[in-house]
């Protein structure tokens, strides 16, 4: 609330008698007028108390009164003693843009209307993860200073807007290095940079193989090796001039593991590329449909079957024991020479083959389905089509 600030309290002789000079009269009304007091119509609190978990909120009418929410309890710095407390519910500002207090952090309260309302919590410490002051009640269910310690404000650059959260995450509004393109990092996840347990105020340099998740969007040229992703897989794609820069509008997704879900009930992925899509695993890269799907290459109604490795071995199996059992048999008839050395000549080809070419047939890197159901016919047009599903 508002509140006066007393800055000059005058010492005047309260025993002296007689008639007031011009000089005397003068110094009580300066006294008086020009320096006894400071009006300031925003005071600060230190919190007491935060509504913002269910079992927090007050119960009406049996259930927890949600109109309240992100409200606190506080005690004003100036205007009211140590076991004091406002009494009235203070809310946020905004309810757009919200920084919650933790219980100790100061905020900034201020009456309009006839309601009372909190800024963001007042930088005492310089930190983010909190700026509780001073001999102020602890949180002992709130967040733990020995836990949070390490989480930092992002070392930025000239001109920069940031967004830093408690907990090791935030967006910064950047740059590039000279200060021409715009660029914006989102990070969760500050990886443990040693540079933090010898300066407890080192700001957090952004890095986006060793951060947890990094989302990044850059234009122009960018050569901050902090932010020149290194890929998970090898890859003869991966072009050789991104391993020192990047240029262009360019978004970069980099975490443990990523998840793409369209999950309506016609929910469509849908990935597009003007010249080339990349894709590289270390371990396996699996395509998987359902009981009446298909895969399909190269366009969307595609209607060539490819061929699977194992029957087709068997095909080629059946009809080379079918050519031998042939070629043996030209090879035994009388008096035919030239029959005989075709049929001989036939004969250990087809040998070769079976031994030698045969088990090489199976590629090593791609494998299809067994096929779970018998093959349909579907129609296409006017055309009936037999479609095989792997």
């Amino acid at each position: 609330m508002a509140y006066r600030k007393t800055n000059f309290v005058p010492n005047r002789e309260i025993n002296k008698t007689g008639a007031a000079n011009y000089e005397d009269v003068y110094t009580i009304i300066r006294d008086n007028v020009d320096q006894e007091f400071e009006f300031y119509e925003i005071e600060p609190a230190v919190v007491k108390e935060i509504f913002i978990e269910p079992g927090s909120l007050p119960i009406v009418d049996k259930l927890p009164d949600y109109s309240v929410y992100g409200s606190i309890r506080a005690r004003y710095l100036e205007s009211q003693n140590r076991d004091d407390i406002i009494e009235e519910y203070i809310k946020p500002l905004s309810s757009h843009m919200v920084v919650y207090p933790i219980i100790g952090e100061v905020v900034n309260v201020a009456r309009y209307g006839d309601q009372l309302f909190y800024y963001t919590p007042i930088n005492f410490h310089n930190k983010v993860n909190m700026n509780r002051v001073a001999g102020a009640t602890r949180d002992t269910e709130g967040p733990k200073p020995g836990i949070t310690k390490k989480n930092r404000q992002f070392a930025s650059m000239k001109g920069d807007i940031n967004i830093n959260g408690r907990f090791g995450h935030g967006v910064k509004f950047t740059s590039n290095e000279d200060y021409r393109y715009p660029v914006i990092q989102i990070t969760n996840g500050q990886y443990n940079d040693i540079r933090k347990d010898k300066n407890l105020y080192f700001p957090h340099v952004q890095n986006i193989n060793d951060d947890g998740s990094t989302m990044l969007f850059s234009s122009g040229e960018l050569t901050d090796k902090n932010k020149i992703i290194i890929p998970a897989a090898k890859s003869s794609w991966w072009p050789t001039k991104w391993k020192t820069s990047i240029l262009g509008n360019l978004i970069v997704l980099n975490s443990d593991s990523l998840v793409f879900n369209a999950k309506g009930r016609k929910g469509d992925l849908h990935l597009f590329a003007t010249r080339t899509i990349g894709m590289g695993a270390n371990h396996s890269i699996t395509l998987e449909v359902g009981k009446a799907g298909v895969i399909n290459l190269g366009e969307s109604d595609s209607t060539n079957p490819i061929l699977k490795g194992v029957q087709t071995k068997d095909l080629f199996e059946k009809i080379f024991f079918t050519l031998l059992n042939f070629s043996n048999a030209l090879k035994s008839l009388p008096e035919q020479p030239e029959i005989n050395s075709a049929a001989e000549a036939m004969y250990d080809s087809i040998v070769d083959i079976e031994k030698r070419v045969l088990p090489k047939v199976f590629s090593k890197t791609v494998y299809i389905i067994e096929e779970k159901r018998n093959d349909f016919v579907e129609s296409v047009g006017q055309q009936p089509l037999a479609r095989v599903t792997y």
